[in-house]
């Protein structure tokens, strides 16, 4: 009776363990983000396609004048306990609103990203609040929106209409 309850315990620990190492954490192929900034500094939750929630951090550099995308990093940890991690390697962002005078202001951003799950591709939507001190325009906050998936492949006939 007692090798039958060990080899019993014994089938059952290597069940165990082929059952974590088969389910290893992985991150959602996408996510919804929402969050807000304080200067270049991002936070906020985001919720994963496969139904995983996390939370993430980044930091982006823009030129204010071009609104081109030149670098930064973001990492996000999930509740299933992955990680996904990557660098902003190009982008833009532009203006779509703007209140008059200091008022708040509303920025359409596309940002391209190298990760640990391949190239993604962050679009969203990122609100700046804004008020006057001594005559200029200062930012208090900003909240942004948006989704981070998959890049789309690039066209391998190089967008052309091609020959028949």
């Amino acid at each position: 009776m007692r090798r039958f309850l060990t080899a019993g315990a014994l089938m059952t620990a290597v069940a165990l363990a082929a059952a974590t190492a088969a389910s290893a954490a992985v991150p959602s192929p996408s996510y919804q983000l929402g969050g807000i900034a304080l200067g270049s500094t991002f936070f906020g939750t985001g919720v994963g396609s496969a139904g995983d929630r996390g939370s993430w951090q980044a930091t982006m550099s823009a030129d204010p004048a071009t609104g081109s995308i030149s670098g930064g990093s973001f990492t996000l940890r999930s509740n299933n306990r992955s990680t996904l991690t990557g660098s902003f390697t190009g982008g833009s962002m532009s203006v779509t609103s703007a209140a008059p005078g200091c008022g708040r202001q509303q920025f359409a951003v596309s940002a391209s990203m190298s990760s640990s799950n391949g190239p993604l591709l962050f679009t969203g939507t990122l609100s700046t609040f804004r008020v006057s001190v001594r005559g200029v325009c200062t930012t208090l906050f900003a909240t942004v929106q948006g989704s981070l998936a998959p890049a789309p492949a690039p066209d391998p006939g190089g967008g052309g209409g091609g020959d028949l």
